[in-house]
């Protein structure tokens, strides 16, 4: 279905998001993609969507090139993206109408097409409700009922169960089992939730500073650092010695370090952990934390990225959930540029190279703006100055511009003195 051949994506600054890249996905497959911020996994998908062309390197998408055929690549995949695409002011019936039409579908098809896509989803009884009216779940599953109106046999599912709860989730991961395994539609899923790869993908691939670092199913990934994980956590970051220690041991199949913490993947973890346990000993290090589990997925993401994933989710939700305001929060000096900077009466205190004025007042801990409540009134001190009149001289951005000062006012609903 899918067939990318030595993949590279190289923009102005000479900087390649994607490094020479190469792997299939099969017929009827359902294969997650995986990878940290900036690894490449948009750039990917942009590419085998034709949104973006590719630098060098050949990619098939249902036997068509993207690059010479765009348009036969567009009609044989359907695309479910992080935000919703359908409109909250129309029903569920018009939706899918819309999208059908949109396609040229025929409308006996078209009409074909939407009952057997309510009829897939479970959504007869909700065809001739308003969207704007609908949980979060009905959105997403008439989301992915509109991306397979045309009945395609790719679809690409970028977060798709983002913001749902876990029993909407988990309905969700059903209908898309369903999906492929009756329908035999491929799916191409990249995730921020590692059980949702676990539980639904035939192959997973990691992504990571744009080359492709493993592909194979999720126990082949898992059972690749061992069967048992001891999870160890200190006070302090450990050395290199100490790291180097236990990577001496014949015992111990992987090492993973991350800052305080250190990963041991071994066999028969319940047996080792004794002599785990002399070991941090020998080095003259007490544990915090002592936790031996099975592999996750999270294991083999730090493994192959060197980053824990729910670390990245983190950094990508704080960011992407403001878009650029986000981006002025989570910066290097941990402030918000953009916050406003509150005072109370009585205190004082600084924010970079300004002092907050202490003053003195008797109703020390109260905010500076008050609202007026049960008829109470503000004294003239306290009352806030009547924001200055528009100049005749001035506009918000700057001088009157040249010519048309006259008209430009009238335009905009101001009024000369």
């Amino acid at each position: 279905m899918i067939q990318i051949e030595h993949l590279t994506k190289e923009y102005a600054s000479s900087r390649k998001a994607v490094d020479d890249i190469s792997f299939q996905v099969q017929s009827g497959e359902v294969f997650g993609f995986l990878g940290p911020n900036g690894a490449g996994k948009t750039t990917t998908i942009k590419i085998l969507t034709t949104l973006l062309r590719p630098t060098s390197g050949t990619v098939r998408v249902a036997g068509y090139n993207v690059v010479e055929n765009p348009l036969a690549v567009r009609m044989s995949f359907g695309y479910v993206g992080q935000q919703s695409g359908v409109d909250p002011a129309m029903t569920v019936r018009e939706n899918l109408l819309l999208q059908g039409k949109l396609y040229h579908l025929p409308s006996s098809t078209l009409q074909e097409r939407i009952t057997f896509l309510l009829d897939l989803f479970d959504m007869k009884s909700a065809i001739d409700l308003w969207v704007g009216a609908l949980s979060g779940g009905m959105k997403r599953k008439l989301d992915i009922a509109t991306a397979l109106i045309h009945q395609p046999k790719l679809l690409f599912l970028d977060e798709p169960t983002l913001g749902l709860d876990p029993q909407s989730r988990t309905d969700l991961w059903n209908y898309l089992r369903r999906l492929n395994r009756e329908q035999g539609v491929t799916l191409f899923l990249t995730t921020h939730y590692l059980d949702e790869v676990d539980q639904l993908a035939h192959r997973v691939g990691i992504l990571n500073h744009g080359k492709v670092q493993k592909i194979g199913t999720p126990d082949q990934l898992k059972d690749s650092l061992g069967a048992d994980c001891i999870h160890l956590t200190f006070k302090q970051p450990l050395s290199e010695p100490v790291i180097a220690f236990f990577r001496q041991k014949d015992w111990i199949k992987e090492v993973i370090r991350q800052e305080k913490q250190i990963r041991l993947y071994l066999e028969n973890g319940k047996g080792a952990l004794p002599r785990v346990l002399q070991c941090v000993e020998e080095q003259g290090l007490t544990a915090e934390t002592v936790v031996l589990t099975r592999p996750t997925f999270d294991d083999v993401f730090l493994k192959y990225t060197g980053k824990s994933f729910p670390d990245e989710d983190k950094k990508e939700s704080d960011s992407s959930n403001w878009g650029s305001w986000g981006k002025k929060w989570n910066n290097d000096s941990g402030k918000n540029e953009w916050g406003k900077q509150w005072q109370k009466e009585g205190e004082s205190g600084k924010e970079g190279n300004k002092e907050w004025p202490k003053k003195d007042s008797d109703a020390g801990g109260e905010w500076k703006n008050q609202w007026n409540q049960g008829g109470t009134t503000n004294t003239p001190s306290e009352t806030p100055a009547k924001p200055e009149a528009p100049s005749e001289k001035k506009w918000p951005q700057g001088e009157w511009p040249q010519g048309g000062r006259g008209e430009w006012k009238k335009d905009q609903g101001w009024n000369k003195k």
